[in-house]
């Protein structure tokens, strides 16, 4: 038994219990000192995954609360796992979500999103073109990659809202890549400043919180307001 084994033994574990250990001590290391950039981004796209999945289980607690407050509790589920992720951060202006690491060659990696309430097109579009792709990035194959994620609180749905979503982009010559089978993630490529500037990359993520019960509650309560006065 060589060193290793006896310090695990001593514990009264097995190699057999480390191994199990192994896949998440993987993902520390794409979180932490990521290998590449590309590992670095899919690693948040899969943490980022598991979060929306969590928070929309719990749509109930979130129905009711606004863009901000929604942000925030993403940037909270994050930051068990990305320590230096940060909420209106200063990347060319105060963006909603910022992640950066030092890659294991020491290279800094950097990657931004910008979070929307929907309230149609333009309003989550404003976030897009003014704030991501206007202000907040910057390009460069350390920092080329990014997201949009929007809330959808209302009644038809976040696939009709990415329905939606999606025309508005085709309309302004936004070429569609990547669309998820359910239509609610997709990617989109764009040139930062002028027509052949630096790439960017964007994937876009829709967030169900419509909550029927939740609002029937809100309805029921303004109603009683009401005839009260």
């Amino acid at each position: 038994m060589g060193a290793m084994e006896n310090v695990i033994a001593s514990y009264g574990y097995t190699m057999a219990d480390i191994c199990h250990l192994i896949p998440d001590f993987i993902e520390e290391l794409a979180r932490k000192c990521p290998l590449s950039y590309d590992k670095f981004v899919e690693q948040i796209d899969k943490d980022l995954e598991n979060i929306i999945s969590d928070t929309e289980s719990g749509k109930q607690h979130h129905f009711s609360k606004g863009e901000d407050e929604i942000t925030e509790h993403l940037i909270a589920q994050l930051k068990r796992i990305y320590p230096s992720v940060h909420h209106d951060a200063q990347q060319g202006g105060h963006c909603d979500i910022y992640i950066e690491v030092k890659g294991s060659a020491g290279l800094k990696y950097k990657w931004i999103m910008e979070a929307k309430l929907w309230k149609g097109f333009a309003y989550v579009y404003s976030g897009l073109d003014e704030q991501l792709l206007g202000s907040y990035a910057v390009g460069g194959e350390n920092s080329c990659r990014g997201g949009m994620i929007f809330y959808s609180q209302i009644n038809s749905g976040v696939k009709y809202c990415m329905d939606e979503w999606v025309k508005g982009l085709e309309a302004k010559g936004v070429l569609i890549d990547k669309k998820r089978s359910d239509g609610l993630r997709l990617d989109t490529r764009h040139n930062l400043n002028t027509s052949c500037g630096t790439e960017f990359f964007v994937k876009h993520y829709g967030v169900d919180l419509y909550h029927g019960p939740t609002e029937q509650k809100a309805n029921n309560k303004k109603s009683k307001a009401k005839k009260k006065k």
